[in-house]
């Protein structure tokens, strides 16, 4: 299955074509922008198999390490690929600033939510089918900071989330705004944490709209 979510460039009709020659191929275009959470919670919606999970199109986790992903996922409920723990094979590391981000963005979670893992954002998580149908109408956020809910929210609930080192390649070419997406996250999870403690009912309706913004 293939979301492309709110494209301006030939990917859908790309994606269109493909899907016509191999039928295993599923595209969803929803035809406005959804942001990284949305595109993933209508995949989870129309998805249908035993196991349920999403990778990133740009290859950056190899497709052999998935194979690995999937084979993890027999002893546990959840599996997360991870560039930070021992065995981890980074052939192309980030950009510095990027990766000050990511560490930076990880203590804050940690801290924040005491979830024990080391890379919440790395591209590539499967789950059994059973965990995503049960979790998926607790799940809100829609942009970059997605995965931390979907792990929080998993692990909240009990089931047994495992890391798993995989190999990764950074993508040169992408078009991300590190400076706008880094605060949109922040915003999002402060939100989130506000969310989730005895604080929420404090909060005015507006300022939970902007702090946390909902699925419609």
């Amino acid at each position: 299955m293939v979301i492309t979510d709110g494209c301006s460039d030939r990917t859908p009709q790309i994606v269109d074509e493909l899907s016509k020659k191999y039928k295993c191929i599923k595209h969803i275009h929803p035809g406005k922008r959804l942001g990284k959470g949305g595109a993933v919670i209508e995949g989870f919606k129309a998805a249908t198999g035993k196991v349920i999970g999403f990778v990133d199109s740009d290859g950056s986790t190899p497709a052999e390490d998935l194979h690995l992903l999937l084979n993890e996922l027999s002893g546990c409920d959840g599996v997360i690929a991870s560039r930070w723990l021992s065995g981890s094979n980074v052939m192309k590391h980030e950009p510095p600033m990027r990766i000050v981000a990511s560490r930076g963005f990880n203590f804050l979670i940690k801290l924040l939510f005491g979830l024990p893992f080391n890379d919440t954002q790395c591209g590539a998580k499967f789950f059994k089918n059973e965990v995503i149908k049960d979790i998926i109408t607790d799940l809100g956020l829609t942009d970059w900071s997605f995965d931390v809910e979907l792990l929080y929210v998993a692990h909240e609930k009990g089931y047994h989330l495992k890391e798993v080192p995989v190999k990764w390649e950074y993508k040169e070419g992408s078009k991300l705004n590190l400076r706008k997406v880094s605060i949109n996250m922040l915003i999002s999870i402060i939100g989130f944490r506000i969310k989730k403690s005895p604080l929420a009912p404090l909060i005015p309706n507006r300022l939970a709209y902007i702090l946390y913004r909902k699925m419609e």
